[in-house]
């Protein structure tokens, strides 16, 4: 019965560097796993609750409910509603400041998986190439003196390495694929209610395109004391 051992031995010595980038990936995926559990939280039912909250003037109320809460959705509408007496520029540019942090965040070491994924078939192709070398010269020495071993061993050489290669690069692409579909949906989760959020304020009359004007300071405008 082949081991893991023999099996590594069987491949050649490109099987050393492969478990090294399986090891690696496996410990990256792991991470990245346990990280997205909070930096891709998208706080269910966060959003509804806030703008049933603003059309109350609830605005403390949202504000420690987001403040509850954890990721970038949350803390992208907290930013809003405490910078509600800022212009809306203010407002967009810290929100995109915390968005980007979060996927700055969320995309670490992705790139190693991407690169495993390309280099893990390249290097099983080598171990391939390797050991039909070897396996040629080993025929070339059977002719003359019948060693069969050397042959068989050539060939598992080239088949354990291209396994190994091919096998590492399909988990890597797959493992890769699911972080960045989660980041392009958390990306798009976070815009989207953000934008909802100002939109519900400007219909509010909380702010303006040009500016957050609260609606006690647009009464106090248009009413004058009387003399």
């Amino acid at each position: 019965m082949t081991t893991f051992f023999d099996f590594v031995r069987g491949g050649g010595w490109v099987m050393y560097p492969l478990l090294l980038l399986s090891v690696g990936a496996i410990a990256i995926i792991i991470e990245r796993l346990l990280a997205f559990r909070s930096l891709a939280y998208l706080a269910p039912g966060l959003l509804p609750s806030v703008v049933k909250l603003i059309k109350s003037r609830r605005i403390e109320e949202a504000q420690k409910q987001c403040n509850a809460e954890r990721g970038p959705l949350a803390d992208s509408l907290e930013t809003i509603l405490k910078h509600r007496d800022r212009p809306v520029g203010v407002a967009e540019r810290q929100v995109e400041e915390i968005g980007s942090d979060y996927f700055a965040k969320m995309e670490r070491f992705l790139p190693f998986l991407d690169t495993v994924t390309t280099v893990s078939p390249l290097l099983g192709l080598l171990g391939t190439i390797v050991g039909m070398i070897g396996t040629f010269n080993a025929i070339a020495v059977q002719q003359t003196r019948g060693n069969s071993d050397a042959v068989l061993s050539g060939v598992g050489e080239a088949l354990y390495a291209t396994a190994t290669g091919i096998t590492i690069a399909v988990v890597c692409f797959i493992a890769y694929n699911y972080f960045a579909a989660r980041l392009r949906s958390v990306t798009s989760e976070t815009e989207l209610a953000a934008t909802r959020l100002i939109n519900v304020l400007t219909d509010e009359g909380f702010f303006t395109p040009d500016g957050f004007v609260s609606r006690e300071v647009n009464s106090e405008v248009q009413s004058p004391t009387r003399a």
